[in-house]
């Protein structure tokens, strides 16, 4: 009986860590697809003090809808494409356009257009470089033409 108690209380805990990791998973608020830890086209979409909660983007096609239908959300935070952990800002982010060779880095989930975001104007010149295409612009609006 000693055991039993002992293997039920294990299994029980193992079934409430599995229920919060699958909570944790983040699903784009646009299409609902899947957004993985890390993703490198990841896009968190803000709106200004005391609005709703961010919205989950999980690419720039779905950024573009959810621009169009929710314009109170002004301020694009894009996962860093060197530190998918950390977050920068549309506004100053410098990104890789129009690199067909970017998507094997992104992951297989991400949808196009295809673009990386970087803090630096250095990095995203070095991601043009090692996939030999693209074009580096800063800022989301310019991205996004």
């Amino acid at each position: 009986m000693k055991h039993f108690k002992a293997l039920l209380s294990l299994v029980i805990s193992l079934l409430m860590l599995s229920s919060v990791a699958l909570a944790a998973q983040l699903h784009c608020d646009v299409c609902g697809m899947t957004i993985p830890e890390k993703a490198r086209h990841y896009i968190m979409l803000k709106a200004p003090a005391g609005a709703p909660k961010p919205l989950h983007v999980c690419s720039a096609s779905c950024l573009k809808k959810a621009k169009k239908g929710e314009p109170k959300y002004t301020q694009a935070d894009f996962a860093d494409f060197n530190h998918p952990e950390k977050f920068v800002s549309g506004d100053k982010a410098f990104f890789l356009i129009k690199s067909s060779k970017i998507k094997a880095d992104l992951g297989e989930m991400a949808m196009p257009p295809y673009i990386g975001a970087f803090s630096t104007k250095a990095e995203a010149e070095a991601a043009k470089a090692k996939y030999g295409d693209g074009e580096v612009v800063q800022g989301l609006e310019s991205a996004l033409k």
